[in-house]
C-alpha cells in the first residue's frame, strides 16, 4: 500500500504521523511525507529557499517521529495551491491512502470543520483520505 502523509508541522498532521504509525504500519509499504511550499507572486527567491529549508526541517522532524517504521522517501513541492498540488501529487504516485490534518498551521483560522484545503482535497481526491484530528 502507498501512504502519501501530507505534512505542515501542525498538531493535526503530527496526530496524522501518530495514525500511520499505530494502526497501518502492517499494510504499509511505502510512505512519501509530502510539504507544500505555498508560492506566491511576489515571493523573492530568497524567500522560496527559505522556506524550502523550512520544509526540509519539518519532514526531518516527521521521519524521525516514524523511527524508520516504513520505507520513507520525502517530496517537497512549490505550488500556489496547496489543495491542487496534494491533489496531483497523490494522482500521478497512485497513493491508495492519503492522511492529512483537518487543519493547517495557520493562527487565523480556527474551525470546528474542515479546513479549506482539507476541505478541497476531501472532494476532490483520487484516493482514500484520512483526516486527522487533534483532540
Amino acid at each position: 500500500m502507498k501512504v502519501v502523509i501530507a505534512y505542515d508541522g501542525s498538531k493535526d498532521s503530527k496526530e496524522g504521523l501518530k495514525i500511520a504509525q499505530k494502526f497501518l504500519k502492517e499494510m504499509i509499504d511505502e510512505v512519501t511525507l509530502l510539504y507544500i511550499v505555498r508560492k506566491r507572486e511576489e515571493m523573492k527567491k530568497e524567500e522560496e529557499e527559505k522556506e524550502i529549508e523550512k520544509a526540509k526541517k519539518l519532514l526531518d522532524e516527521a521521519k524521525n517521529e516514524l523511527k524508520d517504521a516504513f520505507k520513507i522517501k520525502t517530496e517537497i513541492i512549490l505550488d500556489y495551491s496547496i489543495a491542487e498540488a496534494i491533489l496531483q501529487f497523490v494522482e500521478k504516485e497512485e497513493a491508495d491512502l492519503l492522511v492529512m490534518g483537518a487543519r493547517g498551521v495557520r493562527p487565523d483560522i480556527i474551525r470546528y470543520t474542515l479546513g479549506s484545503t482539507a476541505a478541497k482535497v476531501v472532494n476532490f481526491a483520487p484516493c482514500s483520505i484520512y483526516i486527522a484530528k487533534k483532540k
